[in-house]
């Protein structure tokens, strides 16, 4: 069938469209109240398909947004540390307007690792690269869809990837916003992606917090440890 649908995680209070956004990288953050609705929302879109397995970012606002796609597919989950986004070091938390240079040079000097002990772009975008090519291959066997829960940065790099392009090219802003859809099909012996806004429901089911994937006061503001190998 060849469909795998990457979910960017619902809003959380540092995620904006105006120069006020500030660089989540691995803070382990929640979601907002809106980002909680806009889970709910993507789920019951996502929820009309039929959906094989579930990877997802170990990161909480991404669990928490893929809290409501179980609930809404009942498929099985794997949390994946290759998922989460950029590991941008010390300029986590920072506005992305102040940092905005930075982040460009970065991505040209593919090898130059972020200050602060984070990742150079070269290491974020092959690791990534590794788990976007293992789904698709999955995908491609299924008769269903995967459905992947991931951040900004990774769907940002996702076309660059599946059309072997210049990796010093992939935009810094824009594209999907937080809980849109990245379709991934198969079609004519190559990969095409879309992006797709769920539409918002007439009515939304409560939120319900899933206790047993983190405590709800996970910390704001304090960076997720490197993940075990």
């Amino acid at each position: 069938m060849g469909r795998l649908i990457l979910v960017r995680h619902g809003k959380t209070l540092l995620n904006s469209l105006d120069d006020s956004e500030r660089l989540r990288g691995w803070m382990d953050i929640p979601l907002d109240e809106q980002g909680l609705r806009e889970a709910q929302e993507t789920a019951q879109h996502v929820g009309q398909h039929s959906v094989q397995h579930i990877y997802c970012s170990d990161l909480y606002r991404a669990k928490q947004t893929a809290d409501a796609l179980i609930r809404a597919t009942q498929a099985p989950i794997v949390y994946t540390s290759d998922l989460r986004p950029w590991n941008l070091g010390s300029l986590t938390g920072q506005r992305v307007a102040d940092i905005l240079p930075t982040l460009l040079q970065l991505e040209v000097d593919l090898e130059m690792p972020a200050p602060g002990g984070g990742e150079s772009f070269l290491s974020f975008y092959e690791r990534y690269s590794r788990k976007l090519m293992e789904m698709l291959e999955i995908a491609e066997r299924s008769s269903s869809c995967i459905v992947a829960v991931t951040h900004h940065r990774n769907l940002l790099a996702a076309p660059t990837i599946l059309e072997n392009g210049d990796k010093t090219k992939i935009p810094v802003r824009g594209g999907a916003r937080t809980g849109d859809l990245l379709w991934v099909e198969r079609k004519d012996d190559r990969w095409t992606s879309r992006i797709e806004r769920p539409p918002v429901p007439v009515t939304l089911n409560p939120v319900v917090h899933n206790s047993l994937v983190q405590p709800a006061d996970a910390p704001l503001g304090k960076p997720s440890p490197a993940p075990e190998n």
